[in-house]
């Protein structure tokens, strides 16, 4: 029967192409290496190498055959490898967090870095994708925390409300708004306007926010993501209202934001498995981030009056 040994020894031979290498990186002797290239030949009855002068192994096409199958078995094992790995930091603790790009993008990143810093042990997964996807990653179980800025009930999920923060005018810097301190509904009838995507928190009260001052909008591009919303500013496409997270990541040096009157409140809300038995490291978690949610609206706020 061939064993283990066997194969390792035939592997290292074929990757490192003679016997002294092979035995370097085998630990073991010369000799050993050709004893159990012989005996794997003679248990399969193939001749694997040609014997050359100087106790050369030139591999033959059997020999590439089955290095072929063999690597993909070292591969296998170096996925199960991989796989206890990952069982064993999760045993340890893991969070699956699923976030909308205007979280995922800057506030996130940052605080899983510190928070993992103090758990070297822990394992976080952090996945992107819009509010709807979230949702449904969390209650179907895919996902232990989310990040949402949709306003809803749902059987199977518990909310947790975020500090709620205004959003912010995108207009390029070249444009004469720049100048302003504060944009009102008025400031942007004469532009196109880059809307956000139907059926998003943002989108709703903007579109309240223009209505109840009897303001219409020349509409122009439509966006599902603030990002995107930004470049076309910067691009000329129009003006356009984000999140203040948003603007506080974008790098487009052509676009600058302005605080709006009246103000425009974006809530976020984290989200759980109504029933989910959260572990003390998911609450510290979620207790963490609403500290670091107020201090990092807070913070994008302050600098955008900085620069307004």
């Amino acid at each position: 029967m061939i064993n283990q040994r066997q194969i390792e020894a035939f592997r290292a031979v074929m990757i490192s192409g003679g016997v002294t290498t092979a035995a370097t990186a085998l630990r073991i002797s010369q000799p050993a290496v050709s004893r159990l290239i012989r005996d794997l030949e003679a248990r399969i009855g193939v001749a694997l190498f040609e014997r050359r002068t100087g106790g050369r192994l030139r591999p033959t096409t059997d020999a590439a055959t089955l290095f072929h199958d063999v690597e993909r078995y070292f591969i296998s094992l170096e996925q199960i490898s991989q796989s206890a790995a990952s069982l064993r930091r999760r045993s340890l603790g893991s969070l699956r967090v699923a976030s909308l790009p205007a979280l995922y993008v800057r506030l996130l990143p940052r605080f899983i870095g510190r928070f993992l810093a103090q758990r070297p042990d822990f394992d976080i997964e952090l996945v992107g994708n819009s509010s709807e996807a979230v949702i449904d990653l969390v209650s179907s179980g895919r996902c232990d925390i989310g990040f949402v800025d949709l306003p809803f009930e749902h059987a199977r999920i518990r909310r947790y409300e975020l500090a709620g923060v205004p959003a912010v005018a995108a207009i390029p810097l070249s444009h004469g708004l720049a100048t302003k301190a504060v944009l009102a509904p008025a400031d942007f009838s004469a532009e196109p306007f880059i809307s956000i995507a139907r059926a998003t928190q943002l989108r709703t009260r903007i579109d309240a926010f223009f209505m109840t001052q009897g303001i219409h909008r020349k509409l122009g591009p439509e966006t599902p993501l603030s990002m995107v919303a930004c470049s076309l500013v910067a691009a000329g496409a129009g003006l356009a209202i984000v999140d203040p997270f948003t603007a506080d990541s974008v790098a487009e040096p052509k676009v600058c934001f302005k605080p709006l009157e009246p103000q425009i409140e974006v809530q976020f809300s984290l989200i759980t498995a109504a029933d989910a038995r959260l572990p003390g490291s998911a609450r510290d978690f979620i207790s963490g981030i609403q500290q670091e949610f107020a201090l990092f609206a807070q913070s994008c706020l302050q600098r955008l009056r900085a620069t307004g």
